[in-house]
């Protein structure tokens, strides 16, 4: 055989060997994704992008069930146990939530898991605490003194003329006026207002009572205060019902902050310009004492923050509630209450509370924070932007 013979072969073998490795790592290749396309991760990633289309669809039971699939992929996943709770929030079985919670916290130790877990037992002891009040039938809460007609310095409220702000006997601001009686045909009552501070926005004020009952925000979606439907609401509707155009010249349009949640991150949007706005929870924090504070949650009690609602909006529907005994020494309910514990004196006994909104955001750029009728309140204190018992206590700066 010859050279020439030799290195034909061994051309020849080398093709083949080359085609055969080539065909090799194709199969290989193919055989990767087809095993990657079946992988735990895969399914797991597909279940979620199903679960979520089902909440977008409103179907909530096929969403549980997906989420249930991605579960028994991987049960040590974090966002699965997450989604699935919110599932349940949804559909309106917040003990389920809860319960699915608690069985990832075991296996994941989750902090994120934890947070919401304390969230939504909080919200199922609010509800509860409702149902039992309403099967209770507490004496009514007694109307706040001194909002009738009397208490206006001409007696005769309804035919008032362009009203400038005075201090009453009480040490209130009365300005501007607003249905708060719940008879609408005597016309509307004074509005008092508490002097929170002096500063070179003018004088700070926020109402004595809480005036009014609405929705932070008319959907429920992700909003902040310079979005929401109800800062829109307070700047018209409001304004101008409540004063006359002499009183609304003397209202300062003010910068209004509004910082994220330090707690969450959630972002409370940009700065606004307002006449009528909000409290946040810094202005709160600021303005009134706190007898006790949980740093690590960021809210706590004060008795101070314990705001009557007036009839007019109880009739709206805001939620309120008077503490009795039982209630203040923790054996009304279990588990919920005992202001005694909070270093509150028995002084809030007999007192009507309201719930009440403030601008800043809650956990959930879905949810606002709010005052609760026990006076709780801070960065961990919310509710879903579309709820309808949270109150109105409107603030604002007026010419000093």
């Amino acid at each position: 055989m010859d050279s020439n013979t030799v290195r034909k072969k061994k051309s020849h073998t080398g093709l083949v060997i080359a085609i055969a490795a080539v065909a090799v790592l194709l199969i290989a290749v193919g055989v990767l994704i087809f095993v990657m396309s079946d992988s735990p991760a895969k399914k797991y990633e597909e279940q979620l992008k199903l679960a979520q289309r089902y909440l977008d669809e409103l179907d909530y039971d096929k969403a549980i069930a997906a989420y249930r699939a991605a579960i028994d992929i991987d049960p040590k996943a974090e966002d699965a146990y997450l989604g699935l709770a919110e599932a349940y929030v949804e559909k309106g079985d917040l003990q389920a939530a809860i319960d699915i919670l608690k069985e990832g916290l075991e296996k994941t130790e989750s902090v994120a898991m934890e947070e919401r877990l304390k969230e939504l037992e909080w919200q199922l002891a609010e509800l509860k605490a409702q149902e039992q009040a309403k099967l209770a039938t507490p004496s009514p809460t007694p109307e706040p003194a001194g909002i009738g007609a009397a208490n206006w310095r001409s007696g005769e409220w309804t035919n008032r003329d362009d009203i400038l702000p005075h201090k009453n006997e009480a040490g209130y601001i009365v300005f501007g006026a607003y249905e708060q009686d719940g008879d609408e045909s005597n016309g509307p009552e004074p509005i008092e207002w508490e002097v929170l501070e002096e500063n070179g926005n003018g004088t700070f004020l926020v109402s004595r009572y809480v005036l009014d009952c609405r929705p932070y925000n008319t959907e429920q979606t992700d909003v902040t205060w310079e979005s929401c439907t109800l800062r829109g609401w307070l700047n018209n509707e409001f304004l101008n019902h409540a004063f006359t155009q002499t009183e609304q010249g003397l209202i300062n349009t003010t910068n209004v902050a509004n910082p994220d949640n330090p707690l969450y991150g959630t972002p409370g949007g940009n700065s606004t310009r307002d006449r009528i706005f909000l409290l946040s929870v810094e202005e709160v924090i600021s303005h009134y004492s706190f007898s006790s504070w949980y740093e690590e949650s960021q809210y706590g009690y004060s008795q101070e923050l314990i705001i009557p609602p007036t009839a007019y909006a109880k009739q709206q529907g805001v939620y309120s509630y008077v503490i009795d005994e039982d209630y203040y020494n923790g054996t009304k309910y279990e588990g919920w209450g005992d202001l005694a514990s909070e270093n509150y004196s028995r002084d809030c006994i007999g007192r009507g509370g309201a719930w009440w909104w403030l601008r800043s955001p809650g956990p959930y750029s879905d949810f606002a924070c709010l005052v609760d009728y026990l006076g709780l309140a801070g960065w961990f204190h919310s509710n879903y932007v579309d709820g309808v018992l949270g109150g109105l206590r409107p603030a604002l700066y007026i010419e000093q």
